[in-house]
């Protein structure tokens, strides 16, 4: 049986161990104790609050980070990540939730990060499928024909996209990164010029629905990504936000460049339902997008994180 430590001073912990069955759980309350189980105790998984008691709370990732890089670790939170994602970034922390955490989206990441269930394929995060479709793309050209033929079969599916041009850029971004970036061609991108991909080289689209819900996946075979870039390039973009921010407010502009790098996952990040980044080292990667029927485009700063990586 799997062991799973929660580490949570607030009354959501038993929100959290009613959630998880069939699994031995240990709870404690602060950093000092679920350190001092750690060195008791060989655990499978790590669910741990951010705000923990003490001066630093951080100083129980680094811990993890330094002795059991290779433990899975939940953070569970209810504050904006922006604002500490500096220490994400330092730690390697791949997923986050939000409270109230969905239960279903819980099991399903803890069933992943364990190993317990396929990573791959939109079947293993989007239950019940009615139709599933499938568009492959060898060549630049071919990306905004995909991104419409997408839209418009969503649309025959009697799903509304509520925002037609920011589900097109959302698309757009993340296709030309699993076309050029993926593939050895950041330069060409750079230089906005246009790609075949060589021989026997190809990115895959698939996309479904379930009648309430649908999905999308964009699947390389190169798995060139890593959490560790994908976290460099969230943190990137906050950092220029941020100077940004301070720029405006202080009306003295500092010099910097816009970053054209971390884009699509910043789209992705701050504007869909649900997301997950899949990643298995030098073979192939997966971004996943969930939608419902009456999701908006809304920039909503909480949207949680998922990174699973393997060797």
């Amino acid at each position: 049986m799997k062991k799973i430590l929660i580490v949570d001073p607030t009354d959501y912990a038993n929100e959290l161990i009613s959630m998880i069955k069939e699994t031995e759980i240990d709870y404690c309350t602060t950093a000092f104790d679920a350190i001092s189980n750690l060195n008791m105790k060989a655990y499978d998984l790590v669910i741990a609050e951010v705000d923990l008691p003490g001066d630093n709370s951080f100083e129980f990732y680094y811990y993890l980070n330094k002795n059991l890089p290779y433990m899975p670790v939940i953070m569970t939170t209810n504050r904006d990540i922006d604002d500490y994602f500096d220490e994400i970034f330092k730690n390697g922390i791949g997923n986050v939730l939000y409270k109230p955490i969905d239960k279903g989206e819980l099991l399903g990441l803890i069933s992943k990060l364990l190993r317990e269930s396929p990573i791959f394929g939109l079947k293993n995060y989007l239950s019940d499928i009615i139709e599933h479709k499938k568009i492959r793309i060898s060549s630049s050209t071919q990306i905004n024909a995909a991104i419409n033929k997408i839209t418009t079969i969503v649309q025959q599916w009697n799903f509304e996209i509520e925002n037609l041009m920011m589900m097109n850029l959302i698309l757009n971004e993340l296709i030309i990164n699993a076309v050029y970036h993926a593939h050895g061609f950041t330069k060409e991108k750079l230089e906005r010029k246009k790609i075949t991909l060589p021989n026997n080289k190809y990115v895959d689209i698939f996309f479904a629905h379930n009648g309430n819900e649908y999905a999308i996946c964009i699947r390389d075979y190169m798995g060139t990504l890593s959490s560790k870039r994908i976290l460099e390039s969230i943190n990137a973009v906050i950092t220029q936000r941020k100077t940004m921010e301070r720029a405006l407010e202080s009306g003295v502009l500092e010099n910097f460049d816009l970053a054209e790098s971390g884009r699509g996952i910043e789209l992705v990040r701050k504007l869909v339902k649900e997301y997950y980044f899949i990643i298995q080292k030098n073979k192939r990667t997966e971004t996943i997008l969930k939608f419902d029927s009456i999701h908006t485009f809304e920039s909503n700063p909480v949207t949680s994180l998922k990174i699973i990586e393997r060797e």
